[in-house]
């Protein structure tokens, strides 16, 4: 793993993390929430395999870069075209993860004419009442109050935070994981959770911000994204709803939607 940094116009910093074939066609991968780049270590070794050079930055207010307080929807594609132009890619393919899922979409609306190919795996985003049936409570209320009452969410991250403090703290959180879900990959699921514990770091408001920015209405039409969109779903998922997932496959112009029989 390569890590590094980028200095972006008004003071601000990006990092960034690089899995995979160094030499490989190149994917800006953006992580869930609140996941950092070292998320993009899961795919570290299908990368390589696939000749695939995974890009995984972190977001404002992960892991090393400072909290953007302006920060937007579709602030992140210029983030991600600033590190396409600072690494000499004229061409690249976008991919993201759960709460990941809508910055990638607003990034390949904003950079379609640099952009191959989309893959959303779980992506979450702002689902309507009748898709969120079977979700559980916890991304239920988070949900609300993303979309009523954003500051709420604060306790929920702050006692994440705090539950991921230390090395030990991290270590029982494993255990405890791999218990609950014996057939999970136990070095990818360390790899989550260094992740977590790295982007809420600075605190815990850039995940705050981050969960009500996936709720709002995408600020465009989902018409104009023109781009192949593939969209990884499990059928049984019950935080990020198959209906919803359903729903973007339908209103995206190019989309395919790939069902496991997962959560």
């Amino acid at each position: 793993m390569a890590s590094h940094v980028l200095a972006l116009p008004g003071g601000r910093r990006l990092s960034w993390h690089e899995f995979g074939d160094p030499e490989g066609s190149p994917v800006f991968y953006t992580a869930g929430t609140p996941v950092s780049g070292l998320g993009g270590g899961c795919y570290a070794e299908t990368a390589r395999a696939a000749g695939l050079r995974w890009i995984s930055p972190d977001k404002p207010g992960y892991g090393g870069p400072g909290y953007q307080r302006d920060r937007r929807l579709v602030s992140w594609g210029d983030d991600l075209a600033a590190l396409a132009g600072h690494l000499g890619l004229d061409r690249f393919a976008l991919a993201g993860e759960s709460g990941g899922g809508p910055f990638t979409l607003a990034a390949a609306h904003r950079l379609a004419a640099s952009v191959s190919v989309v893959a959303l795996i779980a992506t979450g985003g702002r689902t309507e009442r009748a898709e969120r049936a079977g979700m559980k409570a916890i991304s239920r209320v988070r949900g609300w109050f993303a979309r009523n009452a954003p500051a709420l969410n604060m306790v929920e991250i702050a006692v994440m935070r705090w539950q991921l403090a230390s090395p030990a703290k991290r270590e029982r959180i494993l255990r405890r994981e791999m218990a609950a879900t014996p057939e999970a990959a136990p070095d990818a699921m360390r790899i989550e959770i260094e992740g977590v514990a790295d982007a809420l770091r600075q605190g815990s408001r850039a995940a705050v911000q981050e969960v009500a920015l996936t709720r709002q209405p995408f600020p465009f039409p989902l018409s104009e994204v023109t781009v192949p969109v593939h969209l990884w779903h499990g059928g049984l998922d019950r935080a990020a709803p198959i209906a919803y997932a359903r729903r973007l496959a339908r209103e995206l112009p190019d989309a395919t939607l790939h069902v496991s029989d997962s959560s």
